[in-house]
């Protein structure tokens, strides 16, 4: 008996660690698609198909992920729960994918032309510090929430 509830609550303890990480890549992939297929394909054709790709979704999108994962299981997992922990999530997902990243990515594009950072550059920073905001917030609501609990545990995460 008490030997299931240690390993019930170390299953739990592992889910809170994991869970971010997980949904940081899941999510990041998602988003990166989206701006794949409205900006390096719909609206910005030109250029090169798979490096446009290669860029946004894998290493953006897995290498991004995975930094915003790491983050919010090593500053906030340990030390916070409920809408501070949201808050927290969504500052760290702001932080380092809507300023840094965002801005090494127009940087970048100013020099490939590949997603309009040239000819429409307000409108390529503000997409992404809106869409790290909805993530953060997103990853903030099912991780530190008992209805974003419910729902991870439905989706076996």
């Amino acid at each position: 008996m008490l030997n299931s509830k240690i390993k019930s609550s170390e299953g739990v303890a592992v889910k809170a660690y994991l869970r971010p990480l997980k949904l940081g890549i899941l999510l990041s992939v998602i988003g990166e698609l989206i701006i794949f297929l409205i900006w390096g394909v719909y609206l910005y054709p030109q250029g090169d198909i798979l490096y446009k790709f290669l860029w946004t979704v894998v290493f953006c999108g897995v290498g991004m992920g995975s930094a915003i994962g790491v983050s919010i299981v090593l500053i906030v997992v340990p030390k916070f729960s409920g809408y501070t922990a949201i808050i927290l999530t969504t500052l760290i997902s702001l932080i380092l994918l809507g300023l840094l990243c965002n801005l090494l990515c127009f940087r970048l594009d100013i020099s490939f032309d590949f997603f309009g950072g040239r000819k429409t550059p307000h409108l390529f920073l503000w997409n992404g510090v809106v869409m790290s905001v909805i993530g953060g917030l997103s990853i903030g609501w099912l991780c530190f929430t008992d209805v974003g609990n419910n729902i991870l545990e439905k989706f076996k995460m």
